[in-house]
């Protein structure tokens, strides 16, 4: 039977503490304020993007997660 991306992601993810999203989130938007205070604004903008995402993992994996469980 054929593996669902779902299942592969969980095998992954599973491995990772909740807090290192949230932890992950922080450090990009601090990373982002940093890059921006230094003058790198194009860079700044792209790490800026991050935070969504890895909340965005986070939330995904935990509702989820108690769903396969």
């Amino acid at each position: 039977m054929a593996t669902q991306p779902t299942d592969q992601y969980f095998r992954i993810t599973d491995q990772v503490p909740g807090q290192v999203w949230y932890w992950a989130a922080v450090g990009s938007i601090l990373a982002s304020a940093s890059l921006r205070l230094a003058g790198k604004n194009d860079l700044s903008l792209f790490v800026g993007q991050w935070p969504p995402t890895f909340l965005l993992f986070g939330l995904f994996h935990k509702l989820l997660g108690q769903a396969q469980k």
